[in-house]
């Protein structure tokens, strides 16, 4: 069940607003078994659902709210020890970019890249975001000057719009486009044609988003720039 709490935390700030899921769509954006979430709702709501019941933001609201006070102790051992290892992380965050900066200053790129590279890749998932957005930023930048190929550095630039995304606001999208406007010429221009194609896959995502937080010129200034009329 905390895996469940913590999950529908997670994805309830997604939901939209005035609509209603089926059990097995919350399933889905939960990774929990429809049989599950049967129990764990009804179980929340104080009520018995059926498989083809639909569920509103308010109840899911109201289900979280009881389901968090059942395994009240159980989530805050969890946060006192996820707490514990992202300062962990943070603390080896700082060692790793003392080293980073030795690379630089020797212009060593390709070891800096890879350095980077494997510590985000290991360690991304207790980085705050601001952090994870900053390592993202500094993985494409200098793997440019590593001249590594278009898929490894489309994985760092595709993490870094994907976090900025991820935060379902308005700085954050302007945040998504600042990505690609740094970089979106390197992808556009880029011999092979993989990095035109992972920088339209980019943009594509970031279409509804940029009109829905009112960016829509913002977006569509950064397409004309990329893409020129002739």
């Amino acid at each position: 069940m905390i895996d469940f709490v913590y999950r529908l935390n997670q994805m309830i700030p997604q939901w939209p607003a005035g609509t209603k899921m089926s059990l097995s769509q919350l399933s889905h954006a939960t990774d929990t078994s429809v049989p599950h979430i049967i129990q764990f709702v009804s179980e929340g709501l104080g009520r018995d659902l059926d498989v083809a019941a639909m569920v509103g933001l308010d109840e899911a609201y109201e289900a979280l709210s009881s389901l968090k006070a059942r395994v009240r102790p159980e989530l805050e051992a969890r946060e006192r020890a996820e707490a514990e290892q992202r300062a962990k992380t943070i603390e080896a965050y700082e060692r790793m970019m003392e080293r980073i900066r030795i690379h630089l200053a020797a212009k060593n790129w390709y070891q800096a890249f890879r350095t980077l590279s494997y510590f985000t890749g290991e360690h991304r998932d207790w980085l705050p975001d601001g952090h994870l957005t900053a390592l993202c930023n500094d993985t494409v930048r200098i793997g440019i000057k590593a001249k590594a190929n278009p898929q490894e550095l489309g994985i760092w630039l595709e993490m870094g719009v994907a976090v900025a995304i991820h935060r379902h606001s308005h700085d954050g999208i302007q945040e998504a486009l600042d990505f690609i406007d740094a970089y979106g010429e390197h992808f556009l221009n880029e011999e092979s044609g993989k990095g035109a194609l992972i920088l339209g896959n980019l943009l594509a995502v970031l279409e509804e988003p940029a009109a829905r937080f009112e960016l829509w010129e913002t977006y569509k200034a950064l397409i004309n720039q990329l893409y020129p009329m002739d």
